[in-house]
């Protein structure tokens, strides 16, 4: 089967609008990764610091972090007191 160059050129734009769609369909609220960051921001907190269990459980949270920042996502707002801050979509300035 022989493939023209129009045939070609659509192919390769279909493959592009459908890998730019998937990669903006982000769910609404990535409730997976805020339970497991939850839970681990909670080992971490609340373990001792020389435990290797801690330490596992705080770079578990910074990773799922760093994901619910690349996700859009924000803890908390520019001067909210570390007690009031909560993920939320971050907003257009943050």
């Amino acid at each position: 089967m022989t493939i023209t160059r129009p045939q070609a050129s659509a192919l390769a734009v279909a493959a592009l609008w459908a890998s730019l769609s998937s990669a903006s369909a982000q769910p609404a609220e990535p409730a997976a990764l805020l339970r497991d960051w939850a839970a681990a921001n909670s080992a971490c907190r609340g373990g001792h610091g020389d435990d290797p269990a801690t330490q596992d459980a705080c770079a578990r949270r910074d990773t799922i972090d760093a994901r619910l920042s690349a996700a859009g996502w924000c803890y908390g707002r520019p001067g909210d007191p570390g007690y009031r801050r909560t993920w939320q979509r971050c907003s257009g300035g943050r």
